[in-house]
């Protein structure tokens, strides 16, 4: 893996109450309460003491973590998840259909794809479901089935503020075509259906509202280009016309995967 300092972005508040305290690989994001430090996402192992040093450069500690929301499973989400719950109790969330990937009875967490060991699995405090509304330390999150990248891969809709004003955060927690190509899914005797369930959940999801897109990784909403217009008068992260276009960018990768495996299949 690329030298933690090499691959550092300078964290940031986002929001009133969201920093982005990941770095290049892999987006961290950090929800503040008055009753403690919400976690989504913990990132690759080996990241813990970057984030910790990016909570304490906004006057932050790792100590005041109470909860863990993991998008999906794969090993880039929750590298640092048991390590965290051994020092600071966190409790832990994730969807229901990934709950067995991060506890190591089935092997989806793609750090063999990766050449990474395996991460140290974990026991989840709660899962979810479609629909359900999340509440750790005081935040309100909801979150929205959206497979593909994995089975159990959710978005998430968060109530924040910028400015005092209230606005509407929304991360889609894995839009990676990787874990979606016909060869991953019949290695892992996963189903074909995964691609258009994908689809669908890219249009369900355009029909929300939302002022705010925060990466899962930080290309997918150019985080490190947005932090460094920090500053201004105008808020770069806020942009209510960025969810449908990145949504509808998403669904041109996937046409253009499905196109280029059936050029593929055509040749044989």
């Amino acid at each position: 893996m690329t030298d933690r300092r090499e691959n550092a972005i300078m964290p940031v508040m986002l929001t009133d109450d969201i920093a982005f305290v990941g770095d290049r690989s892999v987006s961290v994001h950090a929800l503040l309460s008055d009753e403690g430090i919400v976690l989504l996402d913990t990132g690759f192992p080996g990241m813990l003491e970057g984030i910790g040093e990016s909570l304490e450069a906004l006057g932050l500690s790792l100590s005041g973590v109470r909860a863990v929301i993991h998008t999906h499973g794969h090993i880039d989400h929750y590298g640092n998840t048991a390590d965290i719950i051994r020092r600071t109790g966190a409790a832990t969330y994730i969807g229901r259909e990934d709950a067995d990937i991060v506890t190591g009875k089935r092997d989806l967490s793609w750090a063999k794809e990766l050449g990474l060991a395996p991460a140290e699995t974990f026991q989840p405090s709660f899962t979810f479901s479609d629909g359900d509304v999340l509440t750790p330390c005081g935040r309100r999150i909801r979150v929205l089935h959206a497979p593909g990248h994995t089975e159990g891969t959710y978005a998430f809709f968060i109530e924040t503020k910028a400015g005092g004003v209230p606005v509407t955060a929304a991360m889609h927690g894995g839009v990676g075509l990787n874990s979606m190509s016909r060869a991953f899914l019949a290695s892992h005797g996963l189903p074909l259906s995964l691609r258009g369930d994908f689809r669908c959940g890219l249009r369900r999801l355009a029909r929300e509202k939302v002022d705010i897109v925060l990466g899962n990784h930080p290309q997918q909403n150019d985080t490190e280009g947005k932090i460094g217009r920090m500053g201004g008068k105008e808020n770069p992260f806020i942009d209510p016309s960025e969810w449908g276009r990145f949504l509808l960018a998403c669904e041109t990768d996937l046409d253009r995967m499905l196109a280029e495996e059936a050029d593929m299949e055509a040749q044989k």
